[in-house]
């Protein structure tokens, strides 16, 4: 049977092939086997709770224990996501070498880590404990006040 294309080409219909390779599998096709894991996976039930005993109030935390960012400078790819994640969200205690790209924490640094949950390298910065408390500046006081 021949036929015209809306571009006017004259072609025939196509044939039916009858052969084993054209026809439909009567039985379900083999997969492979299920993920095995090597260790035992505890359900959803016995994971629920398990992280409530390390909860507590802003009273419990020891205001002592002040860590500072540290980061090093052989595994810094430069990248700047801590430069970003910092300016951004943070306290804008990380600068930027304008020839070398390296990034350098200063005194400002309060340990929030948000630095160290940015950077794509494992282990380029760690968080170290502070040398000197970590004394937050809150503006300038109200006239009249004392600073303390």
């Amino acid at each position: 049977m021949e036929f015209t294309t809306q571009l006017g080409l004259h072609s025939q219909t196509p044939r039916l092939v009858e052969s084993a390779s054209c026809q439909v599998p009567t039985e379900p096709q083999t997969h492979r086997p299920a993920y095995q894991p090597k260790r035992n996976i505890s359900s959803l039930a016995n994971v629920i709770g398990t992280g409530l005993d390390r909860i507590g109030t802003y009273g419990q935390l020891d205001n002592t224990d002040q860590v500072v960012a540290i980061i090093d400078e052989e595994m810094c790819i430069n990248c700047g996501k801590c430069y970003m994640s910092c300016n951004d969200s943070g306290y804008q205690a990380i600068t930027f070498d304008g020839t070398t790209h390296i990034p350098h924490i200063t005194d400002d640094c309060t340990g929030c880590a948000i630095c160290l949950a940015a950077c794509p390298i494992p282990d380029c910065i760690t968080m170290v404990e502070r040398p000197t408390p970590y004394k937050a500046i809150r503006g300038v006081a109200p006239a009249g006040v004392p600073v303390a």
